[in-house]
Parts: C-alpha cells; structure tokens; sequence
C-alpha cells in the first residue's frame, strides 16, 4: 500500500490544474500580440493588422495583415484603373465648385505651412527647377526675350528707381572701402 495521504493527491490534482490554467492563460496571451493572415498565412504581431471596429470578437482587427491589403488595393486598382478613373473625373466634375471653396479655404487657414513646405521643396529641388527653366528659355528664346522687353518698356519707373536706389548704396560702399 501507499504511504501517500490523501491532501498529497489533492496538491498534485490543484498543481496540474494551475499548470493548466497558465498554459490557458499564456495561449490567450499569445493570440492577443500575435495573429495569422489569412491571405499570406504568416503569424505576426498585432500592428501589422488594420483596425476593424466590427470584427470585435478577433481583438477589433481585420483578418488580412496590412502588406497583403495593400497587394490586394494594388491589384484591384490595376484590374478595375479604367473604371476608378471614370468614377473619379466624374466626381471632379460635379463637385467643381465644393472641391474649390474647400481648397481655398485650406490654403487660407494653412498658408503658412503650405509656405514652408513650398520652400522645403524648392530647395530640395532647386537644381532640377533651374534645368528645367534654362532648358525652356532656350527653347522659346524668342518669347523669352520678347516678354522681357515688354516688362522693361512697361516698368522703366520701377527700374529707374531701383538703379538709383542701387547707386546710392554702392557709392556708400564704396566711400567705406
């Protein structure tokens, strides 16, 4: 016979219950930071899924990882582009005139910040902007010109007035030196 009593059986009969409580309980932690894409079938964390407000019972995730939702917009978009772009120039279209105050009032509200970053990109691009300038002025030479003695003929005061301004301080320049 054995020499075990009976609260030793009932110490192991609680040991594995409790093992197996944690074992439940590190599964369901698993499946919180982890999840599998249907579509690629890889297990990955939790941010690589988009927020899905109606899929509540999956953790408010879509079933889709973000890569294959954006191989799936990409094909789609390829296969329907003619269809996309009709819907498209047609909103355009009928909603001329909201699309306008909306953009208007934007820039109003934002014309500082639009301001800084049309600068940030002319700086970045500053080099490809001066090709593409001198490629068009050797291209329309002729108008170029034409404008440019048109703006002289129209604006003799305005150049009249920045010569002298220019004399003046270089004379003064000059005097220090």
């Amino acid at each position: 016979m054995s020499s075990k009593k009976i609260y030793e059986f009932a110490d192991i009969i609680a040991i594995k219950k409790r093992e197996k409580e944690l074992e439940e309980r590190e599964e369901k932690e698993r499946i919180k930071f982890f999840k599998v894409c249907s579509r690629c079938g890889e297990k990955k964390s939790i941010p690589n899924f988009s927020v899905d407000k109606r899929n509540t019972l999956k953790g408010g995730r879509t079933n889709i990882c973000k890569v294959c939702k954006v191989i799936e917009n990409q094909e789609y978009y390829y296969k329907n582009r003619d269809k996309i772009l009709i819907r498209l120039k047609r909103y355009r279209d009928n909603h001329r005139g909201e699309r306008k105050t909306y953009y208007r009032i934007y820039q109003e509200k934002n014309r500082e910040k639009l301001s800084k970053l049309a600068k940030k990109w002319y700086q970045k691009n500053k080099k490809r902007i001066k090709k593409r300038n001198l490629k068009y002025y050797q291209e329309n030479l002729e108008a170029c010109l034409l404008r440019r003695k048109l703006w002289i003929e129209k604006n003799k005061e305005k150049i009249k007035k920045y010569n002298r301004e220019y004399k003046r301080k270089h004379k003064v320049l000059k005097a220090v030196i």
